[in-house]
């Protein structure tokens, strides 16, 4: 079996180089009408995240555009109102790294959706950062790929719990199955190395969703976690974590192998089935289901075993609970919004 490497140190092998578990692929065609429902998006301001934003919008949900920086977010956001129905598009910058704006984003996204979100996609990320520690302390990429979403999700909760069937989707990577999450310090890592950061990140990002499921089923409220990933997308996140670190020929050289890979649209299917199809159960995972999962149809693909290891799981619940001071509430649900249409 091929081997590459995740860290200069460490090689891990590549096991997902088997096909999909789900032979039928989805389309969007598939795509159900949304009208009524509200959608929260993290990182909706360029890439896959605008194209999900996109979807989402075209069929007629609310979608709340939250990312960093005003400016961008608002820009998107506008960009968004030229294709779709005005008050069916709002914004709300955040930046993920930073506790104390994570609850303040999500005061505001409660005020703008009368405190009901149907839909929460935990969409944003960084990539192949130099050492960068947060203000609280901790290491970027788990700090923002993964203990933002986990303090966001908990901030929306409650305006979760208030729609009959909630869905909260975590995007991860193909590449997750090369992380390494270190399991006692993954905030302090003791070796760094820029993208193996980021692999370990995604793999917390599935053990995220385990332990979410995990916390609902407990709590006994109708929430489904599930997690989606959108395979090697042409964007600018990779070549420009290179550019800002100083790396500008590897930057160069990124940027002419993603002309194979394919676009932000095509790459956004994933997600948005893991949105929206009626018939995902709480823990399923969506991908490309081509070569190698880099691109192609929207079907159900495998996860990394480590990643659904519960004792794993609820370590890394326990920690986030602890590194961002954000406690689950459990609520029973309002049962007065639209769900999930089948319809064309």
């Amino acid at each position: 079996m091929p081997w590459i490497p995740d860290s200069p140190r460490r090689r891990a092998p590549l096991p997902w180089l088997r096909r999909g578990t789900d032979p039928s692929g989805w389309g969007y065609a598939d795509v159900p009408r949304l009208t009524g429902l509200t959608a929260v998006l993290t990182g909706g301001s360029s890439g896959v995240g605008l194209a999900l934003a996109e979807q989402l919008a075209a069929r007629e949900a609310h979608v709340v555009l939250v990312a960093r920086g005003a400016d961008e977010t608002e820009s998107a956001a506008r960009q968004l109102c030229r294709r779709a129905t005005p008050r069916h598009v709002s914004a709300v910058p955040v930046d993920l790294a930073d506790l104390d704006d994570i609850g303040t984003a999500a005061g505001r996204i409660g005020e703008l959706t009368d405190g009901r979100v149907d839909i929460l996609v935990n969409n944003a990320g960084v990539a192949a950062l130099s050492p960068t520690c947060t203000p609280s302390g901790f290491e970027a990429h788990f700090a923002v790929n993964h203990l933002g979403h986990y303090a966001l999700t908990g901030h929306l909760m409650p305006a979760l719990l208030r729609t009959p069937a909630p869905r909260v989707v975590t995007v991860s990577s193909v590449l997750h199955w090369l992380g390494r999450l270190d399991p006692v310090t993954p905030h302090r890592p003791a070796r760094y190395h820029r993208w193996g950061a980021y692999f370990a990140s995604k793999a917390a990002n599935l053990l995220f969703t385990h332990g979410l499921d995990t916390w609902a089923r407990a709590a006994r409220v109708p929430l489904t976690a599930v997690s989606a990933h959108p395979g090697l997308v042409h964007t600018s996140l990779g070549s420009r974590a290179l550019r800002e670190s100083g790396r500008h020929a590897e930057a160069r050289l990124l940027e002419h192998l993603q002309r194979r890979w394919h676009s932000p649209t095509e790459a956004a299917l994933p997600i948005l089935r893991a949105s929206t199809d009626p018939t995902a159960q709480a823990g399923d995972f969506f991908g490309p289901g081509g070569y190698l999962e880099l691109s192609g149809p929207a079907v159900h693909v495998r996860a990394a075993p480590s990643t659904a290891s519960a004792a794993a799981a609820d370590r890394l619940w326990q920690l986030s609970k602890q590194l961002t001071g954000v406690a689950y509430p459990a609520a029973p649900p309002a049962p007065h919004k639209p769900e999930l249409s089948t319809g064309p």
